[in-house]
């Protein structure tokens, strides 16, 4: 379950102890701006080394496009695409180029998850991309629209050849349209722009990820996002030091949902300027983005479920968290938030009185490094609200008051498991008991002697 990949690791294991420019659009290797001589020729790729060019149709497509070849941009061969089949198009020797576009106008392309297009780069070479990807569905370049849904699915997946992408001019997207384009294209080091000022559904899901290689991220323009459009985007690029900047206010649900997941080497986060969040909208943004030290300011008043979950899971950079002003609650807001940061030494205030389930979840687990927890005003809580917040936070000396008299099921469930410094146990007013409140609340608390309680009746709900 991917919620809890940071959680479930810490809060046992520590218990216990990736042709042109990718903005160009000439036929130049070091690509260019739009309307050169390689638009016009089509899509290229130029060898360094020897490379086999083949393309390969995965499943069986309702309608395969017509597409031809060129070795000098001017005579041009028909390519015979079958269903299930893989078609070499050229064998290319160092500093040879081959040209493709479409046959027609009115191309379609790859059509969904099991019916798709991929180009296959064999051989001892590398291969740069230069010209604009639009040729393969109009030789005219008259369209700056995608015509259909998963239109370039996986088109360079697995291309570890590829050093250099072509431009991306499309203005109208479509659903997936560029979804894992470019997964695991270990040697590219620069990402085309995206100039579409309008997102789709899963657009750019997965559109980079295990681009190990890739150092410049793409000018992302849109500022209307859609449901899971930048999913994992840039996933396990381990080489990526700054992100592009994202400048939606507007959320949608899954929009970032572990856009830069295993970014190790991302030292500096996006501005995050929306006011009212979507569901899951940051989960995982940054998990595991192990040299992110300094967190992006999260203005945000109006929370969503998950909103928050696992948003900086691992990252142990990370010293100090940002404000959190909201005072209104939702499910699992900030489950795992924090989870595994294990330089953290500054929390976050947490003004809000009123709470919801799962809301603060484990959201400190395995922060070994903290050693004051921040205070916890609230006196209506919620089912599991606090379950496994400062679980294995050893070094936490000081617990905050827990006001609440009235409790929900698991409210306080491993609150402080393995917080082996933690020498003063708060006070425990409520005098009615429900199921699992207090169970394994102070468990492996080595350092505490003494728990003062209100409830006269012990049972289940106090275990640990």
């Amino acid at each position: 379950m991917k919620r809890y990949r940071f959680i479930f690791l810490l809060f046992f294991v520590l218990a216990i102890a990736g042709c042109g420019g990718s903005g160009g659009s000439s036929s130049d290797d070091n690509g260019g701006g739009g309307g050169g001589d390689g638009d016009t020729a089509g899509l290229c790729f130029t060898s360094s080394g020897s490379t086999v060019v083949s393309i390969s149709i995965v499943g069986t497509l309702d309608n395969i496009p017509t597409l031809d070849y060129s070795k000098d941009g001017s005579t041009w061969t028909p390519i015979v695409l079958k269903n299930d089949d893989t078609v070499k198009v050229s064998d290319l020797s160092d500093g040879e180029k081959v040209y493709l576009r479409a046959h027609n106008t009115n191309n379609s392309f790859s059509e969904s998850v099991s019916k798709f297009i991929q180009f296959v780069f064999t051989g001892t070479g590398s291969i740069s991309a230069s010209g604009n990807i639009m040729s393969l569905l109009d030789k005219t370049l008259s369209s700056t629209k995608i015509p259909c849904a998963k239109c370039f699915y996986r088109l360079f997946q697995n291309c570890t050849s590829l050093t250099k992408a072509p431009a991306l001019p499309a203005t109208t997207l479509t659903a997936g349209c560029y979804q894992s384009m470019f997964y695991n294209c270990k040697k590219l080091v620069t990402a085309p722009d995206l100039p579409a000022l309008t997102m789709e559904s899963r657009c750019y899901d997965s559109m980079f990820y295990g681009c190990t290689s890739l150092v410049t991220p793409p000018v992302i323009s849109a500022a209307t996002l859609a449901d899971s459009c930048c999913y994992g985007m840039f996933w396990g690029c381990t080489n990526l030091t700054t992100a592009p900047e994202l400048p939606a206010t507007e959320l949608a649900d899954y929009c970032y949902n572990y856009m830069f997941y295993s970014c190790t080497k991302l030292v500096t986060a996006p501005d995050l300027p929306a006011g009212t969040l979507a569901a899951q909208c940051y989960q995982a943004m940054f998990a595991g983005c192990t040299s992110l030290a300094t967190a992006p300011s999260l203005p945000a008043t109006a929370l969503a479920d998950s909103c928050y979950s696992e948003m900086f899971a691992g990252c142990t950079s990370l010293a100090t968290a940002p404000s959190l002003p909201a005072t209104a609650l939702a499910d699992s807001c900030y489950s795992a938030m924090f989870a595994g940061c294990t330089s953290l030494t500054t929390a976050p205030a947490l003004p809000a009185e009123t709470l919801a389930s799962e809301c603060y979840h484990s959201m400190f687990t395995g922060c070994t490094s903290l050693v004051t927890a921040p205070a916890l005003p609230a006196t209506t809580l919620a089912d599991t609200c606090y379950y496994g917040m400062f679980s294995v936070c050893i070094n936490l000396l000081n617990a905050p008051t827990l006001p609440a008299t009235v409790l929900k099921t698991n409210c306080y469930q491993f609150m402080f498991y393995n917080c082996t410094s933690l020498v003063t146990a708060p006070d425990l007013p409520a005098i009615t008991l429900v199921d699992g409140c207090y169970s394994s609340m102070f468990n492996s608390c080595t350092n505490l002697n003494y728990i003062k309680v209100s409830f006269t009746s012990w049972g289940p709900q106090t275990n640990g």
